[in-house]
């Protein structure tokens, strides 16, 4: 039980890692705000965790607002936040000369502008209770420039990483730690979309032979949300089968 008495928030929790990670995290013992802009999804996500206190509500991370009232609704309900694991964001494969603006302003207001924002809102609550546990969710199109991501999500989610440093350094005075996941290509329902030569040609490269699971990621983020980490903060863990190596 990791998270006994432990409370939390959890975007992107109608589906893949989000929702692994509500169940997982919901299984040692935590107290959980589901957060997705899919309120239906979200609310599925809380009932299968009814073995503890799971609630759910409806969330854009790109809207500042919604970020903060998500914020209060789980100080409401379970009484703190002592972690928020932000698993919310968009993906996008178009290639360099079919990105409009449109597409680009998207991609950075959800991926990038998205993870400030609820880190953001949370911050006040954690430096008043001097305690907190933050991840952010990248990607290992980060560190790489994208095979199947856009170059404009590959931008997104390299920000996430130095955004998580950043934040890092200015809340380690109050016991709070900032983290990030950079997770490879996980089965999702937009990977079940990709054509098969896309799949082998990953597959090829990853030493495990297999795509990640959402349990894949979510088992690396309890161990960041827990107190087993506590002295890890700014660092980026890299979760991709062996996909890359650095």
């Amino acid at each position: 039980m990791l998270l006994k008495d432990k409370c939390g928030l959890i975007t992107g929790a109608a589906s893949g890692m989000g929702q692994a990670a509500a169940s997982l995290f919901a299984a040692h013992g935590a107290r959980i705000m589901c957060a997705d802009i899919d309120l239906n999804g979200a609310q599925n996500t809380a009932r299968a965790a009814s073995a503890v206190e799971a609630y759910a509500c409806a969330l854009d991370v790109s809207d500042k607002v919604q970020c903060q009232t998500a914020v209060k609704q789980t100080v409401d309900r379970v009484g703190r936040i002592d972690f928020l694991a932000h698993f919310a964001g968009i993906w996008d494969g178009r290639n360099t000369a079919d990105i409009e603006e449109e597409h680009w302003d998207r991609i950075i207001d959800v991926n990038l502008k998205g993870s400030f924002l609820i880190a953001q809102a949370v911050e006040p609550i954690m430096i008043k209770q001097k305690y907190g546990r933050i991840v952010l969710v990248g990607s290992l199109t980060a560190r790489v420039g994208g095979n199947v991501g856009g170059p404009h999500y590959a931008a997104s989610k390299g920000g996430v990483a130095a955004l998580g440093r950043a934040l890092a350094r200015r809340m380690g005075a109050h016991d709070i730690t900032v983290n990030i996941i950079n997770p490879g290509p996980v089965e999702s329902k937009m990977t079940d979309g990709w054509p098969d030569e896309t799949k082998r040609m990953l597959l090829a490269g990853i030493p495990l032979r297999r795509l990640g699971k959402p349990i894949d990621i979510a088992g690396p983020a309890l161990f960041l949300v827990s107190e087993l980490s506590e002295w890890m903060t700014g660092e980026t863990l890299e979760v991709n089968g062996g996909l890359y190596f650095g």
